[in-house]
């Protein structure tokens, strides 16, 4: 990467003049260790001490096509030159605060990032020596989530949002604000127009599915799950029974998903349509909506659906989706188990079967499929609950967008898959509910970390690393990233 670098000092004159030797030392330190990283570094040839310097230096950094510029502090410097400096340079700004106890360069440090702040202008920050490996890590993760074809997806995704049709069936259940949104705000923010539908649409469209389509879709759950646990009572057989009531909801969203244009949904499922006689868990559509593959189309698209209607969190799995092309995880934050160091993401359905092997022979992720009786005592009208263990992945990014004060944020974390072998994942998933699918993961922040800043029962995920590129498409959609680490 071509990396900029200026410093900023006293705007006194006298004092400018007596610490300039200070400042390019420590201007050269950094950059001498970014040459040795294999960067490309433009440093500012003046030290930035005046509006003179600020523009001169700052423009010649704009002007270089540096995919990433330091503000290096090491000394007192006036928050104004950052901010004029900022506004110059478009490319990402790292604030760098150095270690020199005598003088206020930490001062300086955080009296910019305030400054930054306040105009509204994203950047990153690294405070300690240069030598420090701590130091060095977060300046190779700040350059590594930031380089330019990195940030190009981010920005793309972004874009990609604006003209989208979003689908929400009913509002979210259970009063959980933090699903709710503004149609309003969601057009002239991210372009995303909302479909609003009641879920009887649903219901009566659903009793108008002709009756071969769902016999298909019976015959071919039986054929490529490893097992229906049939129980004569919430799980029932035949094209009139609960499984089949399931098939019938998720043709009739599948269809009109298709002639509406919708492009992503929510569904409510709680608490109408699970607690109605004639109703269903939603577990079966919802994976299946949310999968590569059906009985009618054997590479269907992914149909990215949240549910309980959390329509922040199917925002953040389209976004997610937009990025890495594959589907998106939806789960519950439900246990942590404190000896293994592992959360427990469960959720009744929403998990996608691609996510038990995460093949593109989509009969390898199905045959780990196993569909139990939904238990009574969350869903009255019974059905299928889908169950399976997701596959092992080092590296995974987790995200959620919410809002604060009606501002939106989204929190970031990186961290794993993990499973433990049949016989211990049986053993941990019976210590929370057994029929739903799990996903065993391991965050790569504290859980005091967790608690004192994330906010949401709700969490979703991607395999791979994309913490760059959704840091920038956030940028790009006047969202605040938190990233936890």
């Amino acid at each position: 990467m071509k990396i900029g670098i200026c410093t900023f000092t006293d705007g006194r004159e006298r004092v400018a003049e007596s610490v300039r030797d200070i400042c390019f030392n420590f201007q050269h330190r950094i950059a001498d260790w970014l040459r040795s990283e294999g960067h490309t570094v433009v440093e500012a040839g003046a030290i930035l001490r005046d509006h003179a310097t600020t523009i001169q230096e700052s423009e010649k950094l704009a002007n270089s096509d540096c995919d990433a510029v330091i503000f290096n502090f090491s000394v007192w410097s006036f928050p104004d030159f950052t901010a004029q400096a900022a506004l110059r340079i478009s490319a990402p700004i790292l604030c760098m605060g150095n270690i020199n106890p005598g003088y206020p360069g930490w001062v300086a440090f955080f009296a910019s990032i305030g400054t930054l702040n306040e105009i509204g202008r994203p950047f990153g920050r690294a405070l300690g020596d240069i030598t420090d490996a701590v130091v060095q890590n977060e300046i190779r993760r700040f350059l590594a989530q930031h380089q330019p074809d990195v940030r190009s997806r981010g920005v793309e995704a972004a874009e990609m949002l604006h003209g989208l049709r979003y689908g929400e069936f009913d509002g979210p259940s259970m009063g959980m604000y933090t699903g709710h949104i503004d149609q309003s705000q969601w057009m002239s923010q991210f372009g995303v127009h909302v479909h609003h539908r009641s879920q009887l649409t649903l219901a009566w469209m659903a009793d108008r599915i002709k009756r071969e389509r769902v016999e298909a879709g019976l015959e071919w759950l039986k054929a490529n799950t490893r097992a229906i646990h049939w129980d004569g009572k919430a799980l029932t057989d035949g094209p009139d029974g609960t499984l089949a009531r399931q098939i019938r909801v998720y043709l009739a969203i599948k269809d009109l998903c298709r002639d509406e244009g919708i492009d992503f949904c929510g569904l409510t499922g709680q608490l109408d349509f699970t607690e109605w006689d004639k109703g269903c868990t939603m577990d079966v559509p919802e994976a299946l909506l949310n999968d590569i593959t059906d009985w009618e189309d054997e590479n269907k698209p992914v149909i990215i659906c949240a549910t309980e209607c959390d329509s922040n969190g199917a925002l953040t799995m389209e976004l997610l989706h937009l990025l890495s092309g594959t589907p998106v995880l939806f789960a519950d934050l439900r246990h942590y188990h404190q000896d293994l160091g592992i959360y427990d993401l469960t959720n009744s359905g929403e998990h996608t079967p691609w996510l038990a092997r995460r093949s593109h022979d989509w009969r390898e992720n199905w045959k780990q499929v196993e569909l139990y009786p939904a238990p009574a005592f969350y869903f009255k009208s019974g059905g299928a609950c889908v169950k399976f263990f997701a596959a092992p992945a080092e590296k995974v990014t987790f995200a959620r967008l919410t809002r604060k004060r009606g501002e939106y944020r989204m929190h970031l974390l990186t961290g794993s898959f993990v499973d433990f072998g049949p016989e211990e994942d049986e053993r941990l998933a019976k210590q929370t509910t057994f029929e739903w699918p799990h996903v065993y993961a391991k965050f790569n922040c504290s859980v005091r970390t967790l608690a004192q800043n994330y906010s949401s029962n709700h969490i979703h995920a991607v395999v791979g690393d994309y913490v760059g590129e959704l840091v920038t498409a956030c940028e790009n959609l006047d969202v605040e990233p938190i990233v936890l680490d």
